[in-house]
């Protein structure tokens, strides 16, 4: 490879005797590399880069351990997934008697009538086999619920990415949220129904014991991020609102995680809040984190107007720095395949069995005013759209914009595009459209979603990789719901295997080692803007570093996803490292 020497004084750090993977553009490799301040200066041979060292410097040698840049995830949801740092955590729990064990150690430490939340029953992130993966082969009860937590409302929380799904209250819970042998909340009598096995409320049924006629403690198709009954709120309305302290200690503790996995910069797409934002500048968090302001179509347009004005300062590329800003404006157009709530081209099966057509969360006309009242303004387009044909609404109305003025150097956002068809994709190429998607979703979706409820064309065309990067569209690869893990989902997007029975689904649209990798760094930094100092190992970029227990490029495939990420340097800092690094 090409020298790269800059005659420059010590450097702070030189990284020798490493498999250097620089994503440059001939993805090229090197055994060694220097930094100063928060930049790397050298990238070269042993020889080449230690010339740079002096007394001072910091010499980390590698002994072949493998370099790549640092993951830039564009979808993560660090502010949604943080504030779950604060419940009660039952990944792993295989029997009700765990479960309760560990609701009552957390109630040994909170004050009584504090409400105790924990994650849903099973594993993150999609809860596979629920409530079959507990010895019982059912949820908790109420009572037991009251054994191991007699002063404290308990409320398990219902998966939010799958339905149908169940959350479970005990009786302190059910006494708050209104529910009793006797008594609902007040609400639509026109949507509920009392029945001798179960109160139906609005679409969430409540088993009823036989005898007591009081509720057994499970309450099916509880939906808390997509809530479709009216009486979701009304239910829960005993859990305290998250406040701001709450969803910035949960950032703060959640950071950490994606760090260790050698994620460095993160893209907040939607599902923001302004407390967010004021989370990550408050707390300088050494991972980088952009984030975007979400407009809602429904609302009033003098209201958006508002709201668009005073943040036109994020115009153009955004508004920041290189560790934290906004990089423009989400707005979305529909929900989850899952919830039956994803806009396709066709009725297709919903989530119990009858066929669906939903149409967007806005009207058409509302949301292309926005679109291009934001447009207008110089904000980038972070446009949501799941199904095939809100792609297609996306696409229609970003043809309009280009019509009036030209977009394609704007690099306009498309996230999720799930099902987008050869002429979908043509057609981001022509408008420069930068789509952000997730071979995870083949993962926690393809068996029970794609394959068994949209058809086997759906699903051997999910997240079409091959097409995207064979019509030259820069694609990104992000993680959104999970698993968290850039090794996991860089496999994932080789093996494409549904996570509930190991098939291969689309092996057609496999991409190589080399490309999974391209598209989890240098197409991320793309996607920000960021491409001249972020995504590749060259001199002049900031030092924003993965250390890996083994080489992705050459290590048995299935092993990819097991790779542990030994360190990871932001700015040129460690920032995250295993014990015995440097060993």
């Amino acid at each position: 490879m090409a020298e790269h020497k800059v005659p420059l004084s010590a450097a702070d750090t030189v990284i020798v005797n490493g498999n250097v993977i620089t994503v440059d553009a001939d993805f090229s490799k090197a055994q060694a590399l220097a930094i100063k301040g928060n930049k790397i200066v050298a990238v070269g041979a042993n020889d080449e880069v230690m010339a740079l060292a002096s007394s001072h410097t910091k010499v980390l040698d590698l002994d072949g351990g493998t370099v790549i840049p640092g993951i830039i995830d564009p979808h993560a949801h660090i502010g949604l997934f943080g504030m779950e740092e604060h419940f009660v955590k039952l990944d792993g729990a295989r029997s009700v008697r765990e479960i309760c064990d560990r609701i009552r150690e957390r109630a040994r430490q909170l004050p009584a009538g504090t409400v105790i939340v924990t994650t849903p029953v099973g594993d993150h992130p999609y809860f596979f086999n629920v409530p079959g993966i507990l010895e019982e082969g059912r949820f908790p009860t109420r009572q037991e619920l009251d054994e191991a937590a007699p002063d404290h409302p308990v409320y398990i929380t219902a998966p939010t990415n799958r339905i149908p799904n169940s959350a479970v209250f005990n009786s302190l819970a059910f006494k708050l949220a209104g529910i009793t042998a006797d008594s609902v909340p007040p609400g639509n009598p026109n949507r509920v129904q009392i029945r001798k096995d179960a109160y139906w409320l609005d679409g969430i049924e409540i088993p009823r014991d036989h005898v007591t006629g009081e509720p057994i403690g499970e309450l099916r198709t509880m939906n808390p991020l997509y809530p479709q009954s009216s009486y979701f709120d009304i239910i829960t309305n005993f859990v305290p609102k998250p406040t701001y302290e709450f969803v910035r200690e949960g950032i703060r503790m959640l950071a950490p995680d994606f760090l260790s996995l050698g994620t460095t910069t993160l893209l907040e797409n939607h599902l923001t809040s302004p407390e967010e934002l004021r989370a990550y500048a408050e707390l300088d968090l050494p991972l980088r984190v952009f984030c975007t302001v979400e407009l809602d179509p429904n609302r009033p347009m003098a209201e958006l107007e508002q709201l668009v004005r005073s943040i036109a300062f994020a115009s153009g590329r955004g508004f920041g720095n290189d560790r934290v800003g906004i990089s423009g404006v989400s707005i979305g157009l529909d929900g989850p395949h899952w919830q039956g709530t994803a806009v396709l081209d066709e009725p297709y099966m919903g989530p119990f069995g009858d066929l669906v057509s939903p149409g967007p969360l806005a009207p058409v006309e509302a949301y292309r005013a926005v679109v291009r009242l934001a447009a207008q303004h110089g904000l980038r387009i972070h446009g949501e759209a799941a199904g095939r044909g809100s792609v297609q609404i996306f696409l229609d109305t970003m043809a309009k914009l280009d019509r009036e003025a030209p977009i394609a150097d704007r690099r306009f956002i498309l996230e999720h595009c799930e099902f987008p068809t050869r002429e979908q994709i043509a057609e981001c190429k022509r408008l420069g459209i930068v789509p952000t998607t997730a071979t995870n979703f083949i993962w926690g979706k393809g068996a029970e979603v794609y394959l068994d409820r949209l058809g086997k064309e759906y699903a051997e065309n999910a997240i079409p990789l091959r097409w995207w990067l064979d019509a030259g569209v820069p694609v990104c690869q992000e993680t959104d719901w999970g698993p968290r893990s850039p090794m996991f989902t860089i496999w994932q997007s080789i093996a494409r295997q549904a996570g509930l029975t190991g098939e291969v689904i689309g092996p057609h649209q496999s991409i190589s080692r080399e490309e999974a990798l391209r598209i989890f760094t240098i197409n991320g930094a793309y996607a920000l803007f960021m491409e001249d100092k972020l995504g590749s190992i060259e001199t002049g970029k900031l030092a924003d570093l993965a250390i890996l227990s083994a080489d992705p490029m050459t290590c048995a495939e299935d092993d990819i996803k097991d790779i542990e990420v030994v360190a990871t340097l932001v700015d040129g800092e460690v920032v995250h490292a295993r014990d015995g690094f440097p060993a």
